[in-house]
Formats: C-alpha cells, sequence, structure tokens
C-alpha cells in the first residue's frame, strides 16, 4: 500500500464526525498529560522550557482542529446521512491502519523502557515497520524479498542512528 497510488475519492460527512471525536479525544488526552507533568518547579525552570509546553500546545492544536473537523463534518450533513456501504479496499486501508497501529504501540509499550537499548529496539522497529508495510510496494517495483529486508535494514540503521543521536545531543534526554 503505497500513498501514490491512493483513490481520492471524497470522505462521507458521517466518517470525518467520527475521526473528529477520535482526534478530539487524543488531542484532549496529550493535552491533559502533558498539564500533569512535573513543571520542575522546585529547579526553577524558566517557564517557556518546562517539558510539558510542546506536547500541551500541539495535543490542545490537535483537539482544536479536531472541533473544526466536526463542525465541518456537521455542516456537511455528518448528522443526517448515513455512511456508505465498505468495500474492499476500505477493509484493505482498515488492515493496513491496524498493522501500523499495532506495531507502534507495540514499539512504545512492549520494546521501549524494557532494559534493551533504545537505539536497538528503534533499529528494530524501524527495520520490521518498513519490511512488513512496504512489502506490496517493493514487490510491484520488483524487488526481491532479500533486497527489501536489505532496505528495510540499512533505513532501520540510519534512522536508529538519528533518533538515539538527536535525543542525546540535541534534546539531552539520557537513553537507555
Amino acid at each position: 500500500m503505497s500513498v501514490e497510488i491512493e483513490n481520492d475519492d471524497e470522505v462521507a460527512p458521517r466518517a470525518d464526525l467520527y475521526a473528529s471525536v477520535l482526534w478530539i479525544i487524543f488531542g484532549g488526552a496529550i493535552a491533559i498529560g502533558s498539564w500533569n507533568m512535573d513543571r520542575l518547579e522546585h529547579m526553577h525552570i524558566n517557564p517557556y522550557e518546562i517539558p510539558a509546553l510542546v506536547p500541551g500546545l500541539l495535543g490542545s492544536l490537535i483537539a482544536f482542529l479536531g472541533a473544526v473537523l466536526a463542525v465541518r463534518a456537521i455542516g456537511e450533513g455528518g448528522l443526517t446521512t448515513a455512511m456508505p456501504a465498505s468495500t474492499s479496499h476500505d477493509r484493505e486501508i482498515g488492515m493496513h491502519m491496524a498493522r501500523v497501529f499495532g506495531l507502534t504501540l507495540f514499539y512504545a509499550l512492549g520494546l521501549v523502557g524494557t532494559g534493551l537499548p533504545f537505539w536497538l529496539v528503534t533499529f528494530l522497529f524501524v527495520s520490521v515497520f518498513i519490511g512488513i508495510l512496504d512489502r506490496e510496494r517493493q514487490i510491484e517495483l520488483g524487488r526481491s524479498s532479500l533486497r527489501q529486508w536489505a532496505r528495510a535494514l540499512i533505513y532501520g540503521a540510519i534512522w536508529s542512528a538519528v533518533v538515539s543521536l538527536c535525543f542525546e545531543y540535541i534534546f539531552l534526554v539520557r537513553l537507555p
């Protein structure tokens, strides 16, 4: 599945309305979580440098844009029009999204913080993510499975190094 082959069919207003509720909940959870983070006041941190500032702003923005999407969906009849019948393409997209969410949650909840080095779990995550989710496109390009996994491992190594170094030297976060 690739962005290049996606069709640009119009999204049903009811689907936008459902999505808006999820975005509002997601953004609100981020904003609430960041509000509850330690502000490091005991260390006399500048209020503009508190750890929760950027996540709080981003969470609030996501929730706000979810509300904008809800208003637009309601204006286009999202409360009154029915959802169109689902197609095989819709199910394919749904399965793809489930794989993305599953792999991402496994990385965040199952790998990070388990005692394994951060660079290693990031390398494994990126490599497996690309190897699994880009398989169809690689087959269409005529690449063998071995070449596909070699590329995934190369990308995994590069991105693991970039992310780890950024966290350690730019954000000054000590990684496990």
